[in-house]
């Protein structure tokens, strides 16, 4: 199985001439409320007991209405139109959540949904297979660095921070994942280790057949899935 990395198209002709597409709120739309869209936040490896509502999210003025719809809100949040919905459900991905979301064009409202993630196999790694480099503030090239399972990388990177603050830390260049890991899945992360977010080719080739716009993709070539 192939995978790919996504990002969200600047180019004008596809998503307009303002990025990214959605960017603020539309008037009245109570961004400090409890269940408003940054209460989403810190959910990092769960989910809310509530909807959250996020009927109120504005398209700047010169964006187009893409399928993916690039957003100034968290990396983890990703607008999807009706359509990606479907297409996506058809395939393995990892845990999420399909939330309503509105989107304002001016004062016309398109029913679109967030795609809410919970990507991360870091579980999963083979992290003795897998290559971890050790940025150090001021010094280049980053320096390789041994670790033998998730519990050790996080005991180093902690020791680290402790010592040095954010001037120090340790990510992953390339990845492999190890014999429990899902090979099903068509879409997931591996964040806790300095991933992304990665696309089956299968699911590519899906979106690319429905002319689903708004992202464009690249081949992982770091990533080893046996």
């Amino acid at each position: 199985m192939r995978y790919f990395t996504f990002e969200n198209s600047i180019e004008p002709s596809v998503v307009g001439n303002d990025y990214p597409q959605a960017y603020k709120f539309i008037k009245g739309y109570e961004e400090k409320a409890p269940n408003a869209l940054f209460s989403l936040y810190k959910y990092y490896d769960s989910f809310p007991d509530y909807e959250p509502n996020l009927d109120g999210i504005m398209l700047a003025g010169y964006a187009k209405l893409t399928d993916f719809v690039s957003s100034a809100f968290s990396g983890r949040i990703i607008i999807m139109s009706p359509k990606a919905r479907e297409v996506f459900e058809r395939y393995c991905l990892c845990p999420h959540r399909f939330y309503p979301l509105g989107l304002y064009k001016r004062k016309v409202k398109y029913d679109y949904f967030m795609f809410f993630i919970q990507p991360d196999c870091s579980d999963f790694v083979d992290y003795p297979k897998t290559t971890f480099l050790e940025y150090n503030e001021g010094v280049f090239p980053p320096r390789p660095i041994d670790i033998e399972s998730k519990k050790d990388f996080i005991e180093k990177r902690e020791k680290m921070y402790a010592k040095d603050g954010l001037s120090h830390t340790i990510r992953a260049s390339e990845i492999a994942m190890d014999k429990t890991f899902n090979r099903d899945l068509d879409f997931f992360g591996v964040y806790w280790i300095g991933g992304t977010d990665y696309v089956s080719e299968r699911l590519k080739d899906e979106i690319e057949a429905n002319n689903l716009s708004g992202w464009i993709f690249e081949p992982v070539t770091n990533l080893i899935v046996e």
